[in-house]
């Protein structure tokens, strides 16, 4: 009798130890999700201070300020390869940075004075300039739309000018090279009087995070908007998982219904203990990534995105941009440098 307390004594020391564990660890009880989603893989230290990342599969572009622009191959973490390195000169410094993976061009946007050399599109492997893209800046947000005979560079400009637009090149096969606006068969642009901070893209549909608490939906294809929402925070950049929009709203993320493109819904906000200034979200399968531009990075499941739940969060001094390609996520820290996570 005595031993069977002593048993069930025992299990029962058991259990209050391991549930002890697991809420020290802050591990969480679901068998399909880590304790720690992402680790840190690699610290690439950059000679001026990161300020852009861009991760296309094994290509990632570096804005590193007054040490220009650089393209990695990652494709062996230990051992990461620079294949290329814009310097710019004095004024100017590389802010942000677009890679295409199909082409493999990559894309500087440079800030520091309005005369000089600001928006370069060159090939990676050789260095040879392209041309230039056709915005005025300051870009705030791009991406490459691509295929091997054309590729599209969508640039979010936050002043009171271009707003939304698209630098357009195609292939010329007598040439053999890329030219501006080649049979040009679609352009999608949209001027706004509210400034815009991010965008995020699905297929030819873009959420456009504005200053003014509102989301709008655009249509590249007739340059029109579709319609608009107001958030409650303060929106600074979107992302989509199937029909929602992810929103990285300041102190929440706001998950957008947009199902029906003509009146999007907010359906979901959920608020991100020790988060403030939310200025960037990527997605990453299940997860999305948002950016807090005064303490690091938080990772949230949205498997199902009306109830997204807080799973990770990644303390940084100075955290600038984050970017994620299948299951690989990259940071950029003005003190640290270029951070490589994987999950």
């Amino acid at each position: 009798m005595n031993s069977h307390r002593f048993i069930r004594a025992l299990i029962g020391a058991l259990v209050i130890v391991a549930a002890i564990s697991a809420v020290s660890c802050d591990e969480r009880n679901t068998a399909d999700i880590p304790p720690v989603v992402y680790s840190l893989k690699q610290n690439i230290l950059t000679n001026g201070s990161a300020q852009y990342v861009d991760l296309q599969d094994y290509l990632l572009g570096v804005a590193a300020a007054s040490s220009g622009t650089y393209v990695y191959d990652i494709s062996q973490l230990d051992s990461p390869v620079e294949l290329f390195h814009r310097e710019l000169a004095e004024p100017l410094y590389a802010t942000g940075v677009a890679v295409d993976l199909v082409n493999r061009i990559v894309f500087t946007s440079a800030d520091g004075s309005s005369i000089g050399d600001r928006f370069p599109l060159d090939f990676i492997d050789t260095g040879e300039r392209i041309g230039s893209a056709l915005v005025d800046g300051p870009i705030v947000d791009m991406e490459f739309v691509s295929t091997t005979e054309r590729f599209n560079l969508w640039t979010v400009d936050n002043s009171s000018g271009d707003g939304l637009s698209v630098s357009s090149y195609c292939y010329d096969t007598d040439l053999m090279d890329f030219l501006p606006n080649c049979i040009q068969d679609r352009f999608g642009y949209e001027h706004f009087s509210s400034r815009m901070r991010g965008m995020g893209r699905k297929g030819e549909l873009f959420a456009l995070a504005l200053n003014d608490y509102r989301v709008r939906l655009h249509d590249s294809n007739d340059a029109a908007s579709l319609s608009e929402v107001e958030t409650p925070g303060d929106p600074y950049d979107c992302a989509w998982v199937g029909d929602f929009v992810l929103v990285a709203d300041n102190f929440f993320i706001t998950i957008i219904n947009a199902a029906n493109i003509d009146s999007p819904m907010v359906v979901s906000t959920y608020v991100i203990p020790g988060a403030d200034r939310l200025q960037k979200i990527v997605v990453d399968g299940n997860f999305a990534v948002l950016l807090d531009d005064s303490d690091g990075l938080y990772i949230v499941d949205v498997t199902d995105p009306m109830k997204p739940e807080l799973v990770q969060s990644i303390s940084l001094p100075e955290p600038t941009c984050v970017s994620a390609y299948n299951g690989t996520m990259v940071a950029s820290d003005e003190q640290l440098g270029v951070l490589i996570y994987q999950r």
